[in-house]
């Protein structure tokens, strides 16, 4: 890749913050991997072309968007919409729902325009797909640390494999709730009596 079409990766002009609802997650991510979007992309839509495998493609898209949520934010960043910890792990979380779904809407359509007799599936992957993105929200901000990447635990690692492993959904679902809960009680620490 040249350097003057880097240098205008990097620097927003084909990708603004503002397309992606303000995200660091999203901008970040796919500003740094733009080679790496396009063969998911690419992967995306020639697995719609695949009866009934369009959908399921779709899901571990969400997954694969779920590592967005790997690396932690400066303080600063989060303390610029001036909210609380639930309004903000809320705006995250329909940040992150909005991204995915407006980028994956393309590929659904694509799929059901191609195999109609598959569009049932979008009523498992739908629902799947804003599981794993509030999951990954959850799971980041439970254990947030300003400017530092704390090691992701085992927990967590085994609630990620309950989206690939069924009979760990369960655990999956405990740890959603549980995460939800402790990523409020992080982020108020952070938001309200950092020094």
């Amino acid at each position: 890749m040249s350097t003057e079409k880097q240098s205008r990766i990097y620097a927003g002009r084909l990708l603004s913050v503002g397309l992606l609802g303000g995200s660091p997650e999203w901008t970040a991510a796919l500003r740094r991997r733009p080679t790496a979007a396009v063969a998911v992309a690419a992967a995306l839509t020639a697995c719609a072309c695949v009866p009934y495998a369009g959908f399921p493609a779709l899901c571990l898209a969400a997954l694969l968007c779920g590592g967005f949520y790997a690396d932690c934010e400066p303080l600063e960043l989060l303390l610029l919409p001036e909210t609380g910890a639930a309004r903000l792990l809320a705006r995250k979380t329909f940040t992150a729902w909005r991204n995915y779904f407006l980028l994956a809407a393309p590929f659904a359509l694509l799929t059901v325009s191609a195999h109609p007799r598959s569009a049932w599936m979008a009523a498992a992957w739908v629902p799947f797909a804003a599981l794993a993105l509030f999951y990954f929200v959850a799971a980041k901000y439970a254990r947030y640390e300003p400017d530092r990447t704390p090691r992701l635990p085992l927990a967590a690692k085994l609630g990620t494999a309950g989206f690939l492993v069924p009979p760990l959904l369960p655990l999956t679902l405990c740890l959603t709730v549980s995460y939800a809960f402790r990523a409020e009680r992080n982020l108020n620490r952070y938001l309200h009596d950092y020094d």
